[in-house]
């Protein structure tokens, strides 16, 4: 579960992090990294996409590269989005060909739980046996998210969407709802069925989340990283799932702040880039994949 957490941001699915006044009050670094070339400058922020009010003021080095910034850049921005068409493109990848259920693929003690946690939330067991697994994962998700207290509106990209509206900065898009979608529903399907067997095992387990956003909270990148790959090293079926919710997408990332970057205007121009904290880390990294274009990205916390 803590892959599908860290990897798949999108409208649908809030990140859940829990964290306590008592660890706040210590070390708080930024997530965040710094690019110039020529007359453009890239400020890179990890984000975690749903926290509480404990976690605010942010580090000021946050809030002084924002106020920097000429515009804002977001994985998407989910105000943006039409509701008609965001359902159109979920529904034509959410179910499973016709006459096929999970029943086929899921283990007595798997589907057992799936009963279990469809009468606890109200829902269809026999249409949610007829799901894809990425959409019944995202589903359980959902239900986790219901249980907390943590806000998607108190999320690091929201705060700075809300922040760039308020000042009338331009907000660019690195994905589309398309994109999302199509990076976890167009991975293999064993890798969904594992990521689903995966998060059903792990559905009552939230302790993890905690040391995730301790990670992040006191900038240890390579730390956050190990900590969810150990997923793929204990499920190694889950590997194309990490392949398709992060690599691919972090090529992708690092290609449109390669833009940003080379084709500098007139004028200096800096720009504001949020995405989620494990596309900074580990050893693909979007830092990594700048790295290896030719650019000098420079931490702004204290490496410990």
């Amino acid at each position: 579960m803590r892959l599908f957490y860290r990897l798949f941001k999108s409208t649908l699915t809030l990140y859940l992090v829990l964290a306590t006044a008592s660890v706040l009050a210590s070390t708080y670094q930024p997530f965040l990294w710094k690019v110039q070339y020529q007359r453009a400058t890239v400020y890179l922020a990890g984000s975690i996409h749903a926290l509480t009010e404990d976690f605010y003021p942010l580090p000021t080095a946050y809030e002084s590269a924002f106020n920097e910034s000429d515009r804002l850049a977001v994985e998407l921005d989910p105000q943006a989005l039409d509701p008609y068409r965001s359902a159109q493109i979920v529904r034509q990848k959410m179910w499973l060909p016709e006459g096929v259920t999970l029943e086929r693929f899921l283990s007595d003690a798997h589907l057992k739980q799936l009963k279990e946690l469809a009468k606890h939330n109200g829902s269809s067991y026999e249409q949610m046996l007829k799901l894809r697994p990425w959409m019944l994962v995202e589903q359980l998700t959902q239900a986790q998210l219901a249980q907390g207290d943590y806000q998607a509106d108190l999320g690091v990209d929201l705060h700075f969407l809300t922040l760039a509206k308020e000042k009338g900065l331009p907000i660019l898009e690195l994905e589309t709802l398309s994109q999302q979608i199509n990076a976890i529903a167009d991975a293999p399907f064993q890798a969904q069925l594992a990521m689903l067997e995966t998060s059903l095992d792990q559905y009552e387990d939230q302790d993890y989340m905690g040391e995730m956003v301790e990670y992040w909270r006191t900038a240890k990148p390579d730390e956050l990283y190990q900590f969810v790959y150990e997923d793929v090293l204990t499920t190694p079926a889950l590997k194309p799932m990490m392949e398709a919710l992060l690599d691919k997408r972090n090529r992708h990332m690092a290609d449109i702040i390669g833009l940003y970057l080379s084709q500098a205007p007139s004028r200096p121009l800096t720009t504001f880039v949020v995405v989620g904290a494990l596309h900074l880390s580990g050893p693909n990294s979007v830092i990594k994949l700048l790295e290896q274009k030719g650019y000098y990205v420079e931490p702004l916390f204290t490496a410990q």
